[in-house]
């Protein structure tokens, strides 16, 4: 399903698997606070744990700071913004510039594969495309795709992405803490320390993707300000 809802020059949509992206086009910071509170009001509950980004444009872009602000009072936190140019905008968030976003032809798209549930130990999922697990992934369960993995929930079995030798393929999870990742012809397990399951603080969504070094893994809000 489609998620999309607007007021006025403010709007909130549904971006593919991993979040939303509210978009003001509205330059009068009241008016906007105003739309943006009426939305929240009936769309908040979709967002919770949700990636967000806030679109600006040019008209409206030095009023960023004052919408993070406010958004943050009603418990939005957002992981990038996305304008059309960059310049003179400094805020405490990656910064995403429209020429840089590269749009894909549907036509080319890969398969997509989407699974709803949490997966137990024992338990294993294989797909053709990208995969897309709605729910855990819980230790000692197996997911396998030839295209890109998204985790909307906790990581903690053995994901391989890039199944049969795709090194571009990356990890995405709400919480990524497995005992090995597995990109393409790519390999790595955690460190001994980094007790599978143990508590931690702060967790924060991660991608894990190859580069000239092997697997690397980082917050997915420090991954958009690397694209």
């Amino acid at each position: 399903m489609v998620f999309n809802q607007a007021m006025g020059k403010v709007a909130i949509k549904g971006k593919n698997f991993l979040g939303f992206e509210i978009e003001i086009h509205q330059t009068d910071k009241k008016k906007a606070f105003n739309e943006l509170e009426s939305l929240l009001a009936v769309s908040s509950q979709y967002m919770k744990n949700a990636i967000i980004t806030l679109k600006l444009n040019s008209s409206n872009k030095s009023l960023a700071g004052d919408f993070i602000d406010f958004l943050k009072e009603k418990g939005i936190l957002l992981s990038a913004i996305v304008v059309e140019d960059k310049e003179n905008l400094n805020v405490d968030l990656p910064v995403i510039e429209l020429k840089h976003i590269h749009l894909v032809n549907e036509a080319n798209e890969r398969e997509v594969s989407t699974f709803r549930g949490n997966l137990r130990s024992g338990q294993s999922i294989k797909a053709n495309g990208d995969l897309v697990v709605v729910g855990n992934v819980n230790s000692n369960s197996y997911i396998y795709a030839t295209g890109n993995i998204f985790v909307l929930g906790k990581l903690y079995g053995v994901p391989h992405a890039g199944y049969g030798g795709n090194d571009d393929a990356v990890i995405f999870a709400f919480d990524l803490n497995p005992p090995q990742i597995r990109i393409g012809n790519y390999i790595t397990r955690s460190p001994e320390e980094n007790v599978l399951l143990k508590k931690r603080d702060n967790i924060v969504s991660e991608v894990a993707y190859v580069d000239e070094d092997g697997i690397v893994i980082m917050s997915y809000s420090e991954w958009l300000n690397t694209k």
